[in-house]
């Protein structure tokens, strides 16, 4: 059940705990401006609180045959695009083939690319949500999308503050 929305949409979700306050105070702060692009091109990392993290990443989009399917058990991905534009294609779990079982070091384990995923392109501002059993796939091309780099902010926010069983 992703969530793809506005940022300033999503208040409810950051107001059920003061660390998820916080992590939106964060996106707030790298969509007014607050990191320089030299954050994003190191991957910065922010550590908040709760076993929050959030890394600035920037990135060149790569074609749909490189897609990278994935999801998590441990964290939930929040994933919010600040500048550019970005294509995911994402679906839930049950229907997808798993290629590489859970990592519980990475927590992370990978799918076969599958076509029949759903596809949706990203603006700035806008508010991706995973949870543990939607696969996606980000950083992807799209026709519709002129410049070929996103700006994001990716965080890791625990299951369990989310309270997600």
């Amino acid at each position: 059940m992703a969530i793809i929305a506005k940022l300033d949409t999503c208040g409810w979700l950051f107001g059920q705990h003061e660390a998820l306050q916080n992590l939106y105070m964060l996106f707030e702060s790298c969509l007014q401006g607050d990191y320089k692009k030299q954050d994003y091109q190191k991957g910065k990392r922010v550590d908040l609180d709760c076993g929050i993290f959030a890394m600035l990443q920037t990135y060149k989009l790569k074609p749909y045959k490189k897609a990278f399917f994935e999801t998590h058990k441990q964290y939930v991905d929040l994933q919010l695009t600040i500048s550019g534009n970005e294509c995911f294609m994402i679906g839930d779990s049950r229907d997808f083939i798993v290629t590489n079982p859970y990592n519980a070091e990475k927590d992370l384990v990978i799918y076969q690319t599958q076509k029949f995923a759903h596809r949706i392109i990203t603006n700035s501002a806008y508010l991706c949500v995973f949870f543990p059993n939607d696969v996606h796939a980000g950083g992807l091309q799209h026709k519709s999308i002129v410049v070929n780099r996103v700006y994001k902010v990716v965080a890791k926010v625990p299951r369990t503050l989310l309270n997600i069983s």
